[in-house]
């Protein structure tokens, strides 16, 4: 798959075999684009095109991974707000009932700021360029 400098290559099992820690390096020790390049070309005596080819692969597979669990989180996140909003409205807590009222809307995006047309009243806009003078 991959050929460093002195022309041998490595398998797919070989790679495969290195994947948890090339995403410990991303995920964990939060290296960069070029230290992940320089790390990894050290240590497997890769080229930097082959380490660069691997950051971009691990990413696409990190990026697969989190968008199909994103929904799953998001649906274990809404039944504790809704859990902790029942506890504290049980016990009488309005402050706490109103932090997660306040965070269910940020949630749900219903805390995003709207667009206000107050030049034209939503009318259609002539812009008229006058060069005679």
């Amino acid at each position: 798959m991959e050929t460093n400098k002195r022309g041998r290559k490595s398998n797919e099992i070989e790679y495969e075999q290195r994947i948890p820690y090339l995403m410990e390096l991303m995920i964990f020790k939060k290296l960069s684009y070029t230290e992940f390049k320089e790390t990894v070309a050290k240590e497997y005596n890769v080229t930097t095109r082959t380490a660069e080819q691997w950051w971009a692969d691990i990413r696409k597979r990190l990026k697969e991974r989190f968008s199909q669990e994103q929904e799953e989180v998001l649906q274990d996140q809404l039944m504790r707000y809704y859990d902790l909003m029942e506890a504290a409205r049980s016990r009488g807590n309005t402050r706490v009932v109103r932090e997660v009222l306040a965070d269910l809307n940020k949630l749900y995006g219903l805390e995003s700021p709207q667009k206000l047309d107050v030049t034209s009243g939503g009318e259609p806009i002539s812009i008229n360029i006058v060069l005679d003078k």
